[in-house]
């Protein structure tokens, strides 16, 4: 299950450390199930991966209140959402091979998942695409998550964690953290050199400690 997903992120993957540029992401996001209709929905913001403090593991950010889901779920299904997902995950890991290549450390992805502006009563079906992706990466890619944060969970926080909480695989649930801390405007946090980036890595790893 999964391996024509995982395929494809292979060669997207290729793609992307193939150029001028030490990596592309257009290849990565052309290649990905269902672009056409997923990919206006996730500015680079809204989904995005970036090396954690000490460059030797990735930090996967996905904020799920900014996205339009019932827009969204109206040109995909959760099945398509999930191969989606999932096609972000093992781009991720391929990303997490070669950090621990180079490093001799085994890399391993830190999810975080902004929940600010989150709708209790938006489309379940987007959370069902996350939980399926979730559940297959964690047995096609054993080891590879690390920590998932849900970040800025708004005021009704005991039924946002009733829902939110049974989506990830057990292995997962086990790693859950909860923290709340202010991003970068998107244009901020997408530069590599901002500081706004530094910090929200700093918030991060705060909440990994906390």
């Amino acid at each position: 299950q999964g391996r024509p997903i995982v395929d494809a992120a292979r060669e997207g993957y290729t793609k992307a450390i193939s150029g001028e540029k030490p990596w592309n992401n257009e290849p990565v996001l052309a290649a990905a199930p269902h672009s056409a209709e997923i990919r206006p929905f996730f500015t680079p913001a809204k989904l995005l991966t970036m090396r954690n403090a000490n460059n030797d593991g990735l930090i996967y950010v996905i904020r799920a209140g900014q996205v339009n889901d019932k827009s969204l779920m109206s040109k995909v299904d959760a099945d398509e959402l999930a191969d989606f997902f999932l096609y972000a995950k093992a781009v991720n890991e391929r990303v997490a091979a070669r950090l621990s290549a180079n490093t001799g450390k085994l890399s391993s992805v830190v999810t975080v998942n902004d929940l600010s502006g989150v709708d209790l009563f938006g489309d379940s079906r987007f959370r069902d695409a996350l939980s399926a992706a979730s559940k297959t990466a964690d047995s096609i890619f054993p080891g590879l998550a690390a920590e998932t944060i849900l970040l800025n969970l708004p005021f009704l926080v005991r039924t946002l964690v009733k829902v939110f909480t049974p989506l990830f695989p057990p292995s997962v649930q086990k790693k859950l953290k909860f923290s709340a801390f202010d991003i970068a405007p998107p244009e901020v946090l997408v530069d590599q050199a901002s500081s706004g980036r530094a910090a929200f890595i700093a918030d991060v790893n705060k909440a990994l400690a906390s």
